[in-house]
């Protein structure tokens, strides 16, 4: 112990000793390790955490593949929903399963102590805090006995991190009651600190018994409704029950499940369709995370990030390992005297590993900061664009514990190699190479070259991947949205949360758009009741008059209710037929507006202006729809999402409005009218919260943060690459002009033009970027079709970006040529003559 105190002593003073190189070793290993533990934090929150209940991999989630029918609600894969009397069924096998649960999200307006305030709520089955093993740190949590009639228990448990930021952690909270969407609740408990759902990136304010939906979602019930369907359901299986036992076991009882489904969607006798919908299954998927909705649409992007990232670390690690081979080879004597003395080649190496450690911790300590630094962006960022909620920028031990691994690897990494090369060698070996000159032998120098290579292969695949991605970013940016975003701005409003029925619900829409084309600068004012590009969708099985609906239609298509002159306010252009207008009523014929991927797929050869529609399938459905324009097609969901068929209804004729978002279009910058139109909703109701207003061109931004975000930061990581590249390449030819200083000397001395000093240099680079090129190259071609799936309008094998990307790195390397090169031209032969 005491020796390794010697050792560290003796390495602080080496390093204090070389500032200048102490400095840019901490500073290249504290960029790398930073970025690392940046990007592992919120690798770690979205897809390695598990969630913080009792046993989470006995935890299942239940999926039912195949086709749907009915009322659809879903995040992004219909067949992880059920209906509320298909989880009752499913919720009485106790044979595999000590409990299964049920959740759906809603958005809550929850007003207590005089304020009004927008949040999101969770309706969960009573046994949801049972079976999860999650327990409340103050009064309650919910109980089968709060689930079993509906409307009758308006209780509610709150969240730990609501508790605290709403309420502030007052102990008298409970029994107090609050409104929530105009439904007086009482607050029972508030659940244990840590927990906040079964949904990475949605964190519920409140959980409210499943029974009580008629109440929270006053507009659409659906609990006895077979054919609604819209609940996430997970499951704990028995201890010592397999995944595969409990898969089959669910399966014995969800066939007469689907049977009692069936009989009310009044199937063609025998038909296909009947077939494959009752020859479903259950198929059950790990619960340990919860639902990975959000895993399954960031996860290829964080882990394409963290690779990228690691490849910094790699090529940081490279340069500090160059720096300590030409520390080391200035040492030479010092290790030839010292091993003179006795000491063996493992006390040296280990003194060389200390102050590699040292160096490293500088770097992780910095780093750390670093890390921080970088998260809080990132979080911010997350949270107010990415709408994904509960991720943190605070450290724990998952984060520290990655940090320390990081360095310690890294040390090992580029310590290793340069002290064991240090130390390998005899006395009289190192007297022999130090005969002359204070630099090293061919071997090491060789040895550094293949080490530049290194860093130029290296750079070479984050180059290629920052090219790909911005130019993914770039074509999305161009892609045609089927509208116009030019001046155009957005709000949302949820009247039925505010106690809106149907009827007044169309008056307040309609009074909203008169008073709101009145303001100075507007051109016109549309309205939907799906908001574009967020991700949300609804669809419905379609029936079409005068077609054979054959068995391998796909007949469930996504609607959305619209306002008069829609289209025009977002110029989408109108193929044939008309728009809606005033005329359509809730009392008069009803209409839709069909999009271009819809003639395509339903009416290939006729026109579908005067065809009817229904919504819904089976013989007795009877078509009362009529069709009454075509637009072309316009992206609804997401910016990168595939043309699909659409229809549009007018709202007065919609049935079940949840809320409706506004467009207003005016003739300059439209936050400019932010406040006004504000300021018309509360005249209209004081009481109803104004959301989500932002411009149009936000909300694609926001569609397209992912894009965003992996595009920034690998062309961030692409240009610190290239910066490291470069000082390796610098370093590297400084080095060499310094050894062959005698050596250029004399070809001076003997009439050497300064052209063929430079070719000299110049060579030595070529060598080491054609070998970094060889290896950089098909490996990133390699990573490129492994993330295929995120480009967009460009392919893994797009010649220009691997041009473009060897490109940069000559100009690079050239860069880092000029000063060495400049100085190699610049040697007086009387002096190289006598250089040591």
């Amino acid at each position: 112990m005491h020796a390794l105190w010697q050792d560290v002593r003796y390495g602080l003073r080496m390093l204090a000793k070389n500032p200048g190189f102490t400095a840019v070793a901490v500073l290249t290993l504290a960029l790398g390790i930073g970025a690392n533990t940046a990007i592992f934090s919120l690798l770690n929150q979205v897809l390695l955490r598990r969630l913080p209940v009792r046993n989470p991999k006995e935890l299942v989630v239940l999926k039912s593949p195949g086709p749907k029918r009915g009322h659809v609600w879903s995040d992004g894969d219909d067949s992880e929903i059920f209906s509320h009397p298909l989880y009752k069924g499913l919720a009485k096998n106790t044979a595999v399963f000590d409990g299964v649960i049920a959740r759906y999200p809603f958005e809550a307006s929850i007003a207590s102590h005089g304020q009004t305030e927008r949040g999101s709520g969770e309706l969960v089955t009573g046994n949801y805090f049972d079976v999860l093993g999650v327990r409340p740190v103050l009064g309650r949590v919910l109980s089968p006995a709060d689930d079993d009639v509906q409307g009758a228990h308006p209780v509610l448990v709150l969240s730990h991190s609501y508790w605290t930021r709403h309420f502030g952690g007052d102990a008298g909270v409970l029994n107090q009651a609050i409104l929530v969407n105009n439904a007086e609740m009482t607050i029972v408990g508030v659940a244990q600190a840590g927990f906040s759902g079964i949904q990475v990136g949605q964190t519920p304010d409140i959980f409210v018994p499943m029974t009580m939906k008629g109440q929270m979602t006053p507009i659409r019930n659906g609990l006895d409704d077979w054919n609604d369907s819209f609940l996430a359901v997970l499951a704990r299986r028995k201890p010592g029950v397999s995944m595969e036992q409990a898969q089959a076991g669910i399966n014995v009882d969800y066939p007469g499940l689907l049977e009692q489904q069936a009989a009310t969607l009044k199937f063609r006798k025998s038909g296909k369709d009947e077939q494959e919908f009752l020859s479903k299954k259950i198929v059950l998927y790990p619960g340990a995370q919860g639902r990975t909705t959000l895993q399954r649409d960031s996860g290829p992007a964080l882990i394409a990030l963290f690779a990228m990232v690691g490849i910094v670390l790699l090529i940081a690690c490279t340069n500090v390992a160059n720096l300590l081979l030409a520390k080391a080879a200035a040492r030479q004597r010092e290790f030839a005297i010292r091993s003179a003395l006795g000491a063996t080649p493992g006390r040296m190496m280990r003194q060389l590993l200390v102050e590699s450690f040292l160096c490293a911790a500088g770097g992780g300590g910095l780093g750390l900061v670093l890390s921080f630094w970088l998260m809080n962006i990132l979080t911010q960022a997350v949270v107010s664009e990415g709408g994904v909620h509960g991720i943190t920028s605070r450290a724990d031990g998952s984060i520290l514990g990655f940090a320390a691994g990081a360095t310690v690897t890294s040390a090992l990494v580029f310590g290793l190699i340069p002290a064991w090369r240090a130390t390998r060698t005899g006395v009289s070996q190192m007297i022999k190479d130090q005969g002359s000159t204070s630099s090293a032998g061919p071997a090491h120098v060789r040895f550094r070259k293949f080490l530049v290579a290194g860093q130029v292969a290296f750079t070479l695949l984050l180059l290629t991947g920052g090219a790909l991605f911005a130019q993914t970013l770039w074509n999305l940016r161009k892609q045609n949205l089927g509208l116009s975003t030019e001046n155009l701005i957005t709000f949302s409003i949820a009247p039925q949360l505010s106690g809106y029925d149907g009827p007044r619900t169309i008056a307040l829409v309609d009074q909203l758009r008169e008073r709101l084309a009145t303001l100075p600068g507007v051109l016109g004012v549309g309205t939907s009741q799906i908001p574009v590009l967020t991700g949300t969708d609804m669809g419905r099985n379609i029936t079409v008059e005068g077609r054979e609906n054959l068995d391998t239609d796909e007949r469930h298509v996504n609607f959305d209710g619209i306002s008069p002159n829609y289209f025009a306010i977002m110029r989408v252009p109108l193929l044939s037929g008309r728009e809606f207008n005033a005329g359509d009523t809730a009392t008069s014929t009803k209409v839709a507006i069909i999009n271009e991927m819809m003639v395509r797929t339903f009416f290939p050869k006729r026109n579908p202006i005067g065809v009817h529609i229904a919504l819904g399938s089976g013989n007795e459905v009877k078509p009362n729809v009529e069709i009454v324009g075509v637009v072309k097609n316009a992206k609804e969901s997401h910016v990168r999402a595939e043309e699909r068929p659409y229809f549009y209804l007018p709202y007065s004729q919609f049935g079940m409005l949840d809320g409706m978002s506004f467009y207003v279009r005016s003739q300059q910058d439209p936050l400019l009218i932010a406040n006004e139109l504000r300021e018309t909703v509360r005249q209209a109701d004081a009481n109803l919260p104004v959301y989500e207003l932002k411009t149009i061109s936000r909300v694609v931004d926001e569609d397209l943060f992912a894009e965003r975000v992996i595009a920034g930061l690998s062309a961030a990581f692409g240009g610190l690459a290239a910066l490291l590249a470069a000082l390796g390449i610098y370093g590297v030819l400084a080095y060499l002009v310094v050894q062959r200083t005698r050596e250029i000397g004399i070809r001076v001395a003997l009439g050497a033009a300064s052209g063929h000093v430079r070719a000299l240099v110049f060579k030595e680079i070529g060598w080491m970027v054609l070998i970094g090129a060889l290896v950089g190259l098909p490996s990133a071609y390699g990573l490129a079709r492994l993330s295929e799936s995120l480009l967009f309008g460009v392919h893994a094998g797009d010649l220009p970006v691997y041009v473009a990307s060897l490109g940069i790195i000559c100009v690079v390397a050239l860069a880092a040529c000029y000063i060495p090169s400049r100085r190699a031209t610049r040697i007086d032969p009387i002096v190289a003559l006598r250089y040591e």
